[in-house]
């Protein structure tokens, strides 16, 4: 009888994984245990199987409890929302006490919760209470058949039992080998370039230093709407200051090597490029200011590890998911609550690494039709962007401006500046400032205060206008009004010896 019972339960768990798509999680050593599941819909339902006999319903009620133990330990690697326990066994006979209250659901209180059902299959109710299981499962049934001969029967029990433990073994082998495509070479190369760079940098004037970043090739858009576009690469590698270092290196350093892992070495430098070059020109269609570092490549890899969750949803939450999703959110948001930190490159980055490993996609994973249409919307991204930084009128004729003034320019930066205020609102306040500036190098005071009144009137926290103002006002006689500006730009920068200064001088003369 026990090898019938053993047929019937190998037989059982072969037609749930080979005709219903179930997935194997785990086969006890003794064989006499396979638990398996399938997501449907928002709901993980877990099938537990188990060969074994109980005399007594306590008994019964203690491996129940044994089984919700281990489904909470197993929680987090289930996708659905809902999980469901369909806990079957499979014996000769049913306990001698009465047990049917246990075959009523239960419900388990968690963070989410979780139902279980057991299903008593003995030689009594076998049938029925497989009807019942494929019932709450949702899916069709036909019946067992048990063959008339013992020799069959235990050939084809070794035959399942071999072929179920096969599949295990070489899925969780395939799990294994997707973290193993590479090892992380390049990765440590970059890391060993961009330390390099930095310290180029300090030796060469500093790598706060405006004009040594502008220099060795950090992005400066003025520079890059003359020809030198090769600042979008450059820029990869240049840091501003330590602490700017030391954070983008310890990213590299955890997310590029389990990047280059997963996706091997020629298709992680592929990503990590592409990522940096969309990055790059995200920041010069959204950013005026000079900017470098890999932030853009980083957040890139960010993305790379996205797209593996999409071909490997499962595996992904398993190992890295809510924690990668929980430390992206937190970029992202920190990016747009800073000012200073350079959130078009993170965005431009982390889509362009998308993007490029659709492109390469994963090794085993090749669509050409996916990878085709990933190359022409990452193409389009880096069209896009270079078109819009290109047309970006006021960001453009602001950066334009001020390379003029600098220049001593001052007839181009009043045109630069009155086409920038022709076409907008957008850095109306500092276009106005510029403006200002060129009117007073040309000896046009008026006009120059009239600039800088709308400029304060606009952004009232602008304190070089309002100190500017102050000068203005006290050259021409005008003490009061002095006063109230170079109040405001000392109260707005009080560690600006300028600013007070002016603030202190003025004070006295009242």
């Amino acid at each position: 009888m026990h090898l019938q019972e053993e047929y019937y339960f190998l037989r059982l768990s072969e037609d749930l994984v080979d005709n219903h798509g179930f997935e194997l999680l785990h086969i006890e050593k003794d064989n006499q245990e396979i638990w398996m599941e399938k997501q449907i819909k928002d709901t993980s339902h877990v099938v537990r199987l188990y060969h074994q006999s109980f005399d007594w319903k306590n008994h019964l009620k203690k491996d129940i409890a044994t089984v919700i133990y281990k489904v909470k330990n197993l929680r987090k690697l289930l996708l659905g929302r809902k999980v469901k326990i369909h806990n079957v066994y499979v014996s000769t006979h049913a306990p001698v006490d009465e047990w049917e209250s246990i075959k009523k659901p239960l419900i388990v209180k968690d963070r989410k919760p979780i139902e279980m059902q057991v299903y008593y299959l003995d030689d009594i109710r076998i049938e029925t209470e497989k009807s019942r299981l494929y019932e709450d499962l949702g899916i069709d049934h036909l019946p067992i058949s048990i063959p008339s001969k013992e020799e069959e029967m235990e050939a084809t029990t070794e035959e399942v039992r071999g072929r179920l433990r096969e599949q295990l073994y070489i899925r969780n082998k395939e799990e294994a080998a997707v973290f193993h495509q590479g090892k992380p070479l390049v990765t440590y190369i970059l890391l060993a370039l961009n330390i390099l760079m930095f310290l180029l940098l300090e030796q060469k004037g500093g790598s706060l230093n405006t004009n040594t970043l502008i220099e060795f090739g950090a992005k400066y858009n003025p520079a890059i709407l003359e020809g030198e576009w090769w600042r979008i690469i450059s820029s990869m590698f240049l840091h501003i200051g330590f602490l700017h270092l030391a954070m983008n290196m310890l990213a590299l350093y955890y997310l590029g090597s389990a990047v280059e892992r997963i996706y091997g070495n020629y298709r992680f430098t592929f990503i990590y490029l592409l990522a940096g070059i969309s990055g790059g020109l995200s920041s010069f269609a959204f950013n005026i200011q000079i900017s470098a570092g890999a932030s853009g490549a980083i957040f890139g890899l960010f993305g790379a590890l996205l797209f593996f969750g999409v071909l490997y949803k499962k595996l992904f939450f398993q190992t890295m998911g809510w924690s990668l999703l929980f430390i992206l959110g937190v970029n992202i948001v920190l990016g747009l609550a800073v000012p200073q930190i350079d959130n078009g490159a993170h965005l431009g980055g982390l889509s362009g690494g998308f993007l490029a490993s659709g492109i390469v996609s994963l090794p085993k994973k090749q669509k050409w039709g996916s990878q085709l249409a990933a190359l022409l919307l990452y193409t389009s991204l880096i069209c896009t962007l270079i078109i819009y930084g290109w047309n970006y009128s006021a960001t453009n004729l602001l950066q334009l401006a001020q390379q003029s003034f600098q220049e001593e320019n001052y007839q181009q930066t009043l045109a630069y500046t009155n086409e920038g205020l022709d076409k907008g609102k957008k850095y109306e306040a500092e276009l106005l400032f510029y403006r200002s500036l060129a009117h007073l190098n040309l000896d046009h005071t008026q006009e120059s205060i009239s600039d800088l009144e709308k400029c304060v009137e606009i952004k009232p926290d602008f304190a070089e206008a309002h100190y500017n103002l102050a000068l203005l006002y006290m050259n021409n006689g005008k003490g009061e009004k002095a006063k109230q500006h170079a109040d405001k730009a000392s109260r707005l920068q009080p560690d600006n010896e300028n600013f007070s200064s002016l603030n202190q001088r003025l004070s006295k003369d009242g």
